[in-house]
């Protein structure tokens, strides 16, 4: 039985607690938050011991195990903390917003022999499952180029989240597409050019990008198009608009996740409710269960970790290029600076 944390009760957090709660594996044994209200509800919901502060928790619980679901930008210090304690954790994406971070928490898991696992819950989705084992039996040839967009409504950075400012829709979301794409192919990228607009969200009183375009050049001369934005009218039937492209040399693979298979239509609203996590017999099941029980796996020294932290690492340095060249305007060449995977 795996003894889990969890620091960090919004959306995500609320969400893998009760996956936690549910789970024949796993116990869920304290939760931490800044917030009064959460720690009232997670109190009040699973009956376990609450902290304002995740350091006091994981020094007076007995924990084998955190899930990490601060924003970003808060995710450094509560990562090295559990991984020098010897905890293992299951971190949210990206992995930080900052590098010199990422490669911090890397080289403290390696010290300390524990198990980082970082939480792209996407390469677990059926969809895409099945565009890897086509890209793995060859089916597609050799890649060529990678298409993708992941957009959300402006309900994202003006209501769900109270730290969009503090982000960009390419560390939120774009932390997804580049992951998949190294996923999918086992590419690594070489050289890295962006554009963004700042025109709605700021005017909204929101500091950060509407929208971000990336262009990525890959070792072997596949090239990718990356596109992220959360301006979408929330009209939308669904808060997501997510595409994946692969062009390859003998084939190629689309993946549209837009409309979840269904459709509901009522007086109030047309939908596509998500079919990737759904309620069985009272618990929760799908994609988001699966990442989470191979982390187990992992922990209890039963399978391989299911998403490395290197992996999270070349995500960041990937992302960090992106805003480099954002902010620089620089051509593609520039960018390449902030890559810095060789050699590791």
């Amino acid at each position: 039985m795996v003894r889990f944390g969890v620091i960090g009760f919004g959306i995500m957090g609320r969400l893998y607690a009760r996956i936690i709660h549910e789970s024949p594996r796993a116990r869920l044994v304290a939760v931490a938050s800044k917030s009064a209200a959460s720690l009232d509800l997670a109190r009040k919901t699973y009956g376990v011991p609450v902290y304002d502060d995740a350091l006091q928790m994981m020094d007076r619980e007995p924990l084998d195990a955190v899930y990490i679901a601060t924003p970003d930008f808060l995710h450094t210090p509560f990562a090295v903390a559990a991984l020098e304690r010897g905890i293992a954790i299951l971190l949210e994406k990206p992995m930080t917003t900052d590098p010199d971070e990422a490669r911090q928490i890397v080289d403290t898991a390696r010290r300390n022999g524990a198990v980082g696992t970082l939480r792209f819950g996407n390469r677990f989705a059926p969809p895409f499952l099945r565009l890897k084992e086509a890209l793995d039996r060859g089916d597609l040839g050799e890649v060529v180029a990678l298409n993708a967009r992941l957009n959300d409504r402006i309900y994202v950075p003006t209501q769900m989240i109270s730290w969009a400012q503090d982000t960009t829709p390419a560390w939120f979301l774009m932390s997804h597409l580049l992951d998949l794409a190294w996923w999918l192919t086992g590419l690594k990228p070489l050289r890295v050019a962006a554009r963004g607009v700042r025109r709605v969200l700021p005017a909204l009183g929101v500091d950060t990008y509407d929208a971000i375009q990336a262009l990525v050049e890959y070792e072997g001369g596949a090239i990718g198009t990356f596109e992220t934005g959360w301006i979408l009218p929330n009209t939308m039937p669904n808060i997501v608009d997510p595409k994946f492209e692969v062009i390859g040399s003998r084939g190629a693979g689309f993946v549209d996740t837009h409309e979840q298979m269904v459709r509901l239509a009522t007086a109030e609203a047309f939908t596509f409710p998500s079919t990737l996590s759904v309620e069985v017999a009272g618990r929760l099941q799908g994609y988001l269960n699966h990442i989470f029980n191979l982390f187990l796996d992992a922990v209890e020294g039963l399978g391989p970790n299911p998403v490395p932290l290197e992996d999270g690492l070349l995500n960041v340095r990937t992302l960090a290029a992106v805003h480099r060249a954002l902010e620089t305007g620089a051509l593609i060449p520039e960018a390449r600076k902030s890559l810095q995977w060789q050699g590791e």
